[in-house]
């Protein structure tokens, strides 16, 4: 591998020039026994080829000099931000660690990099940037410890959280049709997000085990904001004939979808049950209080930084499945109710 005029060299180049993990790469470089000569041997090859040098900002960070979390999202959900916001905190708080959180964007190239600025003993990736392979590769050459609430996983991660999705959804869908619904339109969530693709396999998966076609035109598409949730909610209520329940990936779109109704004439839910997703505080404020999933997202954010602080020298991630709940409030009934 030439690395001239290109930029240094970094562990998980060594990695994959020794070909073997780069954790692997980290304990031949740290001096740790455990490691075959000739893996070791094979690592240092790969160090000399490519000039690698040691990062010695990630050697303090592992001696324990930083106690700070970094938290990276890009959500349009503040309901949702602010409940991860609070799991982080409190955990972190009562660890003696203070929380950084930090807002990306994308760019031309995608995902803008974290500014500069204070060491980080670790970072938490929330959804979408769990998915940002470029992102992940620059933690991995920085060597910074990751977390990711995701149902996948990923090289070079601490571990994952992740819940249910696709199970959740179908619980909805249940439930409606235990109300007697069978039209029901569903706002999916971008469509580049693990989670809204696992919602809308679940929509999907549902319909067909009721053997009911899935109707296309029942469907649209939102970003996870309100915004997109009041175009994609007056889109499927134009629909002849009209759904009678409406289920939106999160809870920002279903309360977009409790406004669309209310300006055209239709009571929430003689005439039309709306379900959400996530069971943000903003489920309980709108009226009518909101029938949602509880998603654990406070308690996936405190796991996600517990799992940084209690960091293994594993090569195996940690992997943790939080429970969610249906909670039916006001927002849905049977069909005529």
């Amino acid at each position: 591998m030439d690395t001239s005029d290109r930029r240094p060299a970094t562990i998980v180049d060594v990695a994959r020039e020794a070909g073997v993990s780069f954790k692997t790469v980290s304990r031949v470089l740290n001096g740790e026994p455990n490691v075959r000569g000739e893996t070791r041997a094979r690592v240092m090859e790969a160090v000399a080829r490519l000039g690698y040098r040691t990062n010695q900002h990630a050697r303090s960070l592992r001696a324990g000099q930083s106690r700070l979390i970094g938290v990276f999202y890009s959500n349009p959900s503040r309901n949702y931000i602010g409940e991860i916001q609070i799991g982080a905190l409190e955990r972190g708080n009562a660890e003696g660690f203070s929380i950084a959180f930090e807002h990306l964007e994308e760019g031309p190239d995608g995902t803008i990099p974290p500014r500069g600025g204070a060491a980080l003993a670790g970072v938490v990736l929330t959804p979408p940037l769990t998915e940002d392979r470029a992102l992940i590769d620059s933690l991995i050459a920085s060597d910074t410890p990751f977390v990711r609430l995701s149902h996948t996983e990923a090289e070079g991660e601490v571990g994952h959280i992740t819940m249910d999705d696709e199970a959740a959804a179908r619980e909805v869908m249940e439930h409606l049709f235990a109300l007697g619904h069978r039209r029901i339109g569903f706002i999916a969530g971008t469509q580049s997000h693990p989670q809204a693709q696992l919602r809308e396999a679940g929509y999907r998966a549902s319909l067909a085990t009721a053997g009911i076609p899935v109707d296309e035109s029942l469907i649209a598409r939102g970003t996870f904001d309100y915004e997109s949730g009041l175009w994609a909610a007056a889109e499927i209520l134009a629909r002849t004939p009209r759904p009678t329940a409406v289920f939106a990936s999160n809870d920002d779109m279903a309360a977009a979808v409790l406004a669309v109704a209310f300006r055209s004439g239709l009571r929430v839910p003689e005439q039309l049950s709306v379900v959400g997703f996530d069971d943000t505080p903003l489920a309980s404020i709108v009226y009518p209080a909101l029938t949602t999933i509880y998603q654990p997202s406070r308690e996936m954010a405190s796991v996600a930084v517990g799992m940084l602080l209690e960091k293994r020298a594993s090569d195996a991630p940690q992997r943790a499945c939080l429970p969610y709940r249906l909670v039916v409030r006001e927002t849905t009934a049977a069909p005529g109710a």
